[in-house]
């Protein structure tokens, strides 16, 4: 009898254990970059390289809703920047995206850095149009002396209950105009996140514990190391595509690439009442058009948005000769030719171009109004300074040196050798003339970067007077001009940016 009653005991503990444990699913999108229709992308299908379309948010909704009804328990996670990159948003300063996600409904998004470039208050006049909880636990409103938005978002899903915790980036500050985001400060992370969580267990018995960030894959892996206790990290920003999640200090860290073309689903089996993974498997799931039906409901408003875009932005204004090719570190061909044309326009000795700021390649063929405002989405206009040929090259050494928004450039040829002696590991002349560290030169680059010369020059901001570039003239517009006048554009690279040996 004992011999029964024991075993019926192990049975019912058993059983206990078994029902604490959930099956749970996050689903997981970023960096979106209001690439509502689909894009040709090449990838494989049954063995072969080929072109495809994928993503849009009809497509997208329709690869969420899919997952949604297959499993039980199931979170849909925004980590930022649905903002910036095509016309609509532009134009709309960003509407446009708060209506699609408004019928995407995600549990919960962060805000990205890209959120600010209309300005803080245009988020403060649009968050009352939408109903799912926009957070972030490290910006706070100093006009209000509060939290810019909600720190975080308490979920219950098989009976746990689930603390989602926001973070914007770090370095929001430099990310955007400042002037957009005057009155916030960015707390520090790691901090930031142990005190939340240590409320949310106190306050709501919150024991799975997901940061859902806008930081990129080295911040949240480094977040991870020094932060004990977070179950998941998905993140955005960096537009990586992390394919198996990364495991650091116990905790589970995805990202989804960027643009839609990936719907990230990680799958855990969880203890509901420690809170604790025992397994998972995760994937990127390609949003492959010709795979799903896009939801109709989505589908129209797109439509009727991108209406708006085609009336106006589908004129024909010029001919490519030569693919025109983004590179983040070192010269390119795209990157050339805008500073080139910056430099033409304001008559300037120098022209910088943030790298960070042309955000399409194109396609050799017809150019459109569209395509030049899917490359410079930004509208930022054009200033220029004045700086001694000492600090010039003290501008090129810190470009060389420093791991961030690097320039293109115009009216300088400069060479590198990360291998050379500091004294010798720079070369670099204007018009073909050595640089003269004397002499005053004038530099003509875009608005942001003028705002930030410091982060991407290095240079005494208090001492540089930066001044408009004539009349106010945003960079779309004149690289517009300038593709109707020259109608056949050949871009070439011409070696005027090199960089030798080994970054230390």
């Amino acid at each position: 009898m004992r011999f029964l009653i024991r075993s019926l005991s192990l049975f019912l503990l058993a059983a206990s254990l078994h029902a604490q444990t959930i099956d749970l699913t996050i689903l997981h999108y970023n960096d979106f970059h209001a690439h509502n229709i689909p894009t040709t992308v090449t990838s494989k299908v049954n063995g072969e390289r080929q072109k495809i379309s994928v993503g849009g948010y009809a497509v997208l909704k329709a690869y969420v809703d899919r997952e949604r009804a297959a499993h039980p328990n199931v979170l849909l996670l925004h980590a930022g920047d649905d903002f910036q990159g095509t016309p609509i948003s532009s134009i709309t300063r960003g509407a446009s995206q708060f209506a699609l996600l408004e019928l995407m409904q995600p549990d919960a998004m962060t805000l990205g850095n890209h959120e600010f470039d209309y300005g803080a208050d245009n988020l403060r006049h649009l968050f009352p149009t939408v109903t799912f909880p926009i957070i972030s636990a490290n910006l706070w409103d100093k006009s209000t002396g509060a939290p810019f938005v909600p720190r975080y978002r308490i979920l219950h899903r098989g009976g746990m209950t689930i603390g989602v915790i926001g973070l914007a980036p770090m370095d929001l500050k430099t990310l955007t105009m400042r002037s957009n985001v005057a009155d916030l400060d960015v707390l520090d992370a790691a901090m930031t996140v142990r005190s939340t969580m240590h409320e949310l267990e106190r306050d709501f018995g919150a024991r799975f514990i997901v940061v859902l960030s806008h930081s990129g894959a080295d911040v949240d892996s480094a977040l991870a190391a020094n932060v004990d206790g977070i179950d998941v990290i998905v993140g955005g920003h960096s537009h990586t595509s992390i394919w198996k999640p990364k495991k650091v200090n116990n905790t589970l860290i995805v990202q989804a690439g960027w643009g839609g073309r990936y719907l990230g689903r990680l799958d855990m089996k969880v203890d509901a009442a420690a809170g604790t993974v025992s397994s998972s498997w995760g994937e990127l799931i390609e949003t492959r058009v010709d795979d799903v039906t896009p939801d109709p409901v989505m589908l129209a408003k797109v439509n009727e948005q991108e209406a708006v875009v085609d009336s106006g932005l589908s004129e024909v204004i010029g001919e490519l000769k030569t693919d025109w090719v983004r590179t983040r570190d070192g010269e390119s061909n795209v990157g050339s030719w805008q500073a080139d044309v910056m430099r033409d326009f304001a008559h300037a000795d120098v022209a910088f171009q943030n790298s960070g700021g042309i955000r399409k390649n194109l396609s050799a063929g017809p150019i459109t109004l569209r395509d030049m405002w899917e490359i410079s989405p930004f509208g930022n206009e054009f200033v220029t300074f004045s700086v001694s040929g000492e600090q010039l090259l003290g501008m090129l050494r810190f470009q060389a040196l420093k791991t961030g928004e690097f320039c293109q450039v115009s009216g300088l040829r400069f060479s590198y050798d990360f291998d050379a002696e500091a004294g010798n590991a720079l070369t670099a002349e204007v018009n073909g003339q050595a640089v003269d560290p004397a002499r005053m030169y004038t530099v003509v680059t875009n608005g942001y970067v003028g705002g930030h010369l410091f982060d991407v020059f290095g240079l005494p901001e208090a001492e540089i007077a930066v001044h408009p570039a004539g009349s106010a003239a945003v960079d779309r517009d004149v690289f517009i001009d300038y593709v109707r006048k020259q109608k056949n554009i050949d871009s070439k690279k011409d070696g005027r940016i090199t960089l030798k040996g080994t970054r230390k």
